[in-house]
């Protein structure tokens, strides 16, 4: 009986020394040189090694190192057997990487003629590069620098294989930066692959959202009389439609009379305007039509404006300047002030207002302050002496927002009643009549007001359901009842129930809707309805569409931040 080789089927058909044979025998036969592996390396130069548990047909091989091998040699890792062998000489093969999980395996190579060599533990498939970093990382602003440093675990090197947002870039370190300019908030999605030493790759999508930061444009119009209360760098004649002030990130406002003032986003505080007693808080005299920095500080919160000028800082300490005949400034004299003096020592100070004289501020505990002219009572103490220091109104403390005009107050209180007194010229305390208080008076006995603005005899409030309502002097339609019948009662204004916030100027009103449309109605013989002419309206206008979140009703003049 002829010889007959059989064609091994799996490593377990292989035996040293031996051929296995058809049905019968076995018969031995000339021992032959075994093959010797000395080595096993990953090719990483014209091959690639992909994921450990998919095998790609163009890469994927390892170069197998020893002596003894022979054209047409088969290799198995562990039992399974690679694919596309090539024989490159007696001391090199090369082989496909069959799929296989994370271990180390045998490995085995088997000569034509039955040679048979094995290294034990000679391949160790390692894991793919784990990700640490999520697929969503942080969103990021337009025009702002940022750096992300990206990680996934046993990865030596990154790239990305798909585009990356214009204005960024990434190291092969994994270390992401740059600054995106945008138009609009857009999202970008883009990969990047994570590879190991032996050129193992995990790949990861990463969507960034970019947001535009917004632009907080501060525009004025009205009356700039002759100093400059506008902030356009010019101190004369009237605009009827607004014109912006430099810069794009402004905060707080306030303007009467003729100067005005602002805080912008980075806590600075800037003033114009006329400084006839050192008002603008700069240290001199010298009237400003563009805004002047006031020091260098950069914690102050909130501000009001008047001949007499009063801001809060972050920490909640109280500051005054200016113009002091009636011990308004609340530093116990009434020697006017021309740079930032420091109001008492309390750090809890929250809300700050002052007019022609007298100044009324809440602290955070709900407690009510007064102090100044009180020439009628304004100052809400029962009686008409003047205080040249901070004086509670009572002991309350339940006092939310509060307001001053012209010689009369309004506030609210945390149950949604509304409080007025003071002078009571055209019923505009609201109160059904016209006879001064020199104490706070419930107005009526709904407990929904919001918010109170008094403005100069003719004071608007919005309740919690977003109502507008009305009272007071009306000589010039102010109230937008489209009549100029004064009221003493506070009356609705329309039907809307989407009104959010207001402020009431001389003789003059303006709104703004939960849209943030602005709406003005009242006087405009200086153009402060900003509706491009001088023609009074006696009912709401509706001055553009653009997002209008700040307003401040002056003296013949607008102030208002719009976000662009």
């Amino acid at each position: 009986m002829p010889l007959t080789k059989i064609q091994p089927q799996n490593i377990q058909d292989y035996a040293i020394g031996t051929t296995k044979l058809s049905n019968t025998a076995t018969v031995a036969f000339t021992q032959t040189l075994a093959p010797k592996i000395t080595s096993v390396n990953v090719a990483n130069s014209s091959y690639t090694i992909l994921d450990d548990t998919a095998v790609d047909t163009a890469g994927g091989y390892i170069v197998i190192n020893g002596s003894e091998f022979q054209s047409g040699a088969t290799v198995f890792i562990d039992t399974t057997q690679a694919t596309a062998v090539s024989y490159v000489n007696s001391t090199t093969l090369r082989a496909q990487v069959p799929a296989r999980s994370a271990a180390s395996y045998n490995l085995y190579v088997i000569n034509p003629d039955g040679g048979f060599g094995i290294r034990v533990n000679g391949v160790t498939y390692s894991t793919s590069p784990t990700w640490v970093t999520g697929s969503t990382l942080s969103n990021q602003s337009a025009n702002v620098s940022f750096n992300v440093s990206l990680s996934a675990t046993g990865a030596t090197t990154y790239s990305n294989t798909t585009a990356l947002p214009a204005g960024t870039q990434l190291l092969s370190n994994g270390y992401f930066y740059g600054t995106v300019t945008i138009g609009a908030e857009t999202t970008y999605s883009f990969t990047v692959r994570a590879s190991d030493a032996e050129l193992q790759d995990s790949d990861r999508t990463f969507n960034v959202t970019v947001t535009v930061a917004p632009q907080y444009q501060l525009w004025t119009w009205g009356s700039n009389g002759s100093v400059g209360k506008l902030g356009i760098s010019i101190n004369d004649g009237f605009r009827s439609s607004p014109v912006q002030v430099a810069g794009n990130d402004w905060s707080e406002i306030n303007t009467f009379d003729y100067q005005s003032g602002s805080i912008k986003t980075d806590g600075t505080l800037w003033t114009w305007g006329n400084n006839s007693f050192g008002n603008l808080g700069l240290n001199d005299m010298i009237n400003r039509s563009s805004p002047v920095q006031v020091g260098t500080g950069t914690n102050w919160s909130k501000i009001s404006i008047d001949n007499a000028m009063f801001a809060i800082k972050t920490n909640g300490t109280l500051w005054s300047w200016g113009d002091n005949n009636y011990g308004q400034l609340g530093l116990g004299d009434q020697i006017n002030k021309s740079s930032p003096t420091q109001v008492g020592s309390a750090t809890n100070w929250n809300i700050i207002k002052e007019r022609y004289g007298d100044a009324i501020a809440q602290k955070t505990d709900g407690t009510l302050w007064t102090w100044g002219s009180n020439l009628r009572g304004n100052l809400g103490l029962n009686q008409t002496t003047a205080r040249s220091s901070p004086t509670q109104i009572g002991s309350s403390t339940d006092w939310n927002l509060v307001d001053i005009g012209y010689r009369s107050s309004g506030a609210t209180k945390t149950n949604g009643t509304l409080w007025t007194w003071g002078v009571n010229t055209n019923g505009s305390l609201g109160l059904g009549n016209a006879i001064d208080r020199s104490s706070p008076v419930q107005v009526g006995t709904s407990t929904n007001w919001n918010l109170v603005s008094v403005g100069v005899y003719s004071p608007a409030a919005t309740k919690t359901d977003g109502t507008l309502w009305q009272w007071g002097r009306n000589n010039a339609g102010q109230l937008g009842f489209n009549d100029i019948v004064n009221r003493s009662s506070p009356v609705q204004v329309g039907t809307g129930t989407d009104w959010n916030k207001i402020s009431s100027g001389l003789y003059f009103t303006l709104a703004t809707k939960n849209n943030n449309t602005l709406w003005a109605w009242g006087s405009n013989s200086g153009g402060e309805l900003g509706l491009n002419d001088r023609t009074p309206r006696s009912s709401p206008v509706q001055l553009d569409s653009s997002k209008w979140i700040s307003i401040n009703a002056g003296y013949q003049n607008t102030m208002a931040i719009k976000q662009a």
